[in-house]
């Protein structure tokens, strides 16, 4: 009897081990660090660049689009040089907190005859202070999605108003 309670015990804890071993030995997915949208995102210092795209239109010019927070107590002036046929760069100024790029009420980035074309990557430089900026990757989408249209930079510029 105690011979066949050893076995007994010996093959539940080998199913056991044979089930749920493979957790022990391989990282969890959700452990790993991923961009869930279209965009890419960096660290650079207290400065975090989140889901950061480029939204192109036919003359190539490049509307960054993203979320950068500020995790510092200062204000910070980042540079941003989008390296397309001509590079161009701004510079944007990112308070403690999150700030919003290219949503139109908040704070649009247009960078105009920058030479990007959808369905490429564009290298988008970024710096700030003394830190060293990154290079990143960063997909060039145009507005031919409807979520993207608002973001097309013609669409980003102000109405015209004649005067009577």
């Amino acid at each position: 009897m105690r011979i066949r309670a050893l076995a007994t015990v010996t093959v539940a804890s080998a199913l056991l081990l044979g089930t749920t071993g493979c957790g022990v030995l391989v990282e969890s997915a959700t452990l790993k660090q991923y961009d869930a949208s279209d965009g890419v995102s960096a660290d650079i210092g207290d400065v975090h660049v989140r889901n950061a795209l480029i939204i192109t239109n036919e003359a190539g010019d490049a509307a960054l689009i993203g979320s950068i927070i500020n995790d510092g107590t200062s204000f910070e002036l980042l540079t941003v040089e989008i390296r397309g046929t001509i590079a161009n760069s701004t510079q944007i100024g990112v308070y403690p907190g999150l700030t919003k790029l290219g949503i139109a009420d908040d704070n649009p980035i247009v960078l105009y005859g920058a030479g990007v074309t959808p369905g490429q990557n564009a290298s988008v430089y970024i710096q700030y202070g003394a830190n060293d900026g990154q290079l990143l990757s960063v997909p060039v989408l145009d507005g031919s999605l409807a979520i993207y249209a608002p973001y097309v930079p013609d669409a980003l510029a102000p109405a015209v108003v004649d005067a009577p």
